[in-house]
């Protein structure tokens, strides 16, 4: 008989991939479906901040879910082996009475007094010394952190597939028929039977939606740019630093990240669900990140991107269907979504009727970059395997055992930017200019595939179409 899964989850971002991994942790059945590769939507193009939970309305899903994902982050990075920092952040501006609200809003988002300070110009410049002197006040959030999203995203995946989940990337779902006692899920010339379904499709919601017959929502959506700096500017600022917040979102923030760069963005453009970037929004950026600091060299930028928020109303939407028993709709998980996953996924337990008792788990085995070990251990690696001597990403130091290493991981990945979500080869300064095409031919090699068959990204965003003979 075919193996009929607890549950199925759609979608492969931070949300998805939290919730499949829960349940796994919980000794569940579990299949993970998604269209493209994980963390392949919006997980890939946000700040990858843990915000620390004094922006969110109390009382709101946001609130709950931010302050209680914050707190369960430490231990899952731990246990994934995946980079979390804890650098702290500072909302800054000149407008005391918002400041004091923000103070007061954490505090009844259950945030206590050791966690935020409100500062003022003088103490802000000790900390911050290329401070734009316009700036009076701001509050400071220590607990607030920066992850790896993606990174973070494909482990949390892993894990649950070395301990029994399945993980269907690149999946076309066609149709799927409510049985009595489950549901049957047809595409890629598939067949995957589940006694229940979560929607954590992102901006695809509605369309999963439509196919299952449960609710549908009018969702917002927000296009944020973004530049990102060369590591040579990590001095920049040693935290998270933000405008006081607007009805448009957090504002135009500049924030490091896990891997050394800058991220400075994002703005927000209401109605765009493309993921391009303009002259006119960059240069909005431009303008409003200059009013924290004055040190931004926006010359040093080697990429610029566009993700997508998707935005259901005041607060998300967690909740059982009313239309179709046994499907949970996830849907309106803009900020702080990525703070939040944990906690959805706790949550989303509760809703599915289970008991949150984890089970014994097999341990993952950590991306471990040959460039992050010690002389010692990279000469000893080199003699063990060779191909860890062969440097492929110069900018970021990329070897070639690195990127076989995450071909051969329990999930397989088969794209260019997959490989460079894994370990970084096209993450640096030349961003892939001169690392692709090695890139392409050792998936090709691994994969046992043509090279011309090897994509970038999505399904026809083949790098080669023919052979020059």
């Amino acid at each position: 008989m075919q193996k009929v899964f607890d549950v199925a989850v759609f979608g492969g971002g931070i949300v998805g991939a939290s919730i499949f991994n829960k349940l796994c942790r919980i000794g569940k059945k579990c299949v993970l479906i998604e269209k493209n590769d994980i963390a392949s939507g919006a997980t890939k193009a946000n700040s990858a901040i843990i915000h620390a939970g004094f922006d969110a309305m109390p009382g709101t899903l946001k609130a709950k879910f931010n302050v209680l994902g914050s707190k369960i982050y430490p231990a899952i990075c731990k246990r994934l082996g995946v980079p979390y920092k804890k650098i702290g952040a500072y909302v800054l501006g000149n407008d005391i009475d918002v400041v004091n609200e923000l103070y007061a809003r954490g505090i009844k988002n259950g945030l206590t007094k050791n966690y935020m300070k409100i500062l003022n110009q003088e103490q802000l410049k000790s900390k911050i010394p290329n401070l734009n002197e316009n700036i009076t006040y701001g509050l400071y959030a220590k607990n607030s952190a920066i992850v790896n999203p993606y990174l973070l995203t494909i482990c949390l995946c892993e894990e649950a597939v070395i301990n029994g989940g399945k993980c269907y990337t690149f999946f076309d779902t066609k149709s799927i028929k409510n049985e009595n006692n489950h549901f049957d899920i047809f595409g890629n010339n598939q067949h995957i039977l589940a006694k229940q379904i979560i929607n954590a499709c992102g901006y695809g919601y509605n369309d999963l939606a439509e196919i299952l017959g449960t609710e549908k929502y009018e969702i917002e959506y927000k296009r944020g740019e973004y530049f990102v700096l060369d590591n040579t500017e990590k001095h920049i600022t040693p935290a998270t630093l933000f405008p006081l917040p607007s009805k448009l979102g957090k504002g135009v923030l500049v924030t490091p990240t896990v891997d050394g760069n800058i991220l400075v963005g994002p703005n927000a453009v209401t109605g765009e669900n493309i993921t391009i970037t303009t002259t006119d929004g960059l240069n909005d950026i431009k303008q409003k990140s200059a009013s924290l600091i004055t040190n931004i060299n926006l010359k040093k930028t080697i990429r610029q991107f566009s993700g997508i928020r998707c935005i259901v109303g005041n607060d998300f939407v967690v909740e059982k269907s009313k239309k179709v028993p046994r499907v949970i709709n996830i849907a309106g998980i803009c900020s702080p979504g990525l703070s939040s996953a944990p906690a959805i996924a706790e949550y989303v337990v509760h809703l599915l009727g289970y008991k949150n008792i984890e089970k014994k788990f097999n341990k993952l085995q950590p991306y471990l970059l040959a460039k992050d070990l010690s002389s010692k251990k990279y000469n000893a690696l080199v003699r063990q395997n060779p191909s860890y001597g062969k440097v492929i990403c110069k900018c970021e130091m990329i070897t070639q055992g690195d990127i076989e290493f995450a071909l051969h991981r329990p999930i397989k990945v088969s794209t260019i930017d997959g490989i460079k979500r894994r370990v970084r080869a096209g993450m640096g300064r030349c961003q892939g200019g001169f690392c692709m095409d090695k890139v392409a031919k050792i998936i090709a090699k691994e994969n046992k595939i043509d090279l011309l068959d090897v994509t970038k990204e999505y399904p026809n965003s083949n790098i080669y179409v023919d052979n020059i003979d």
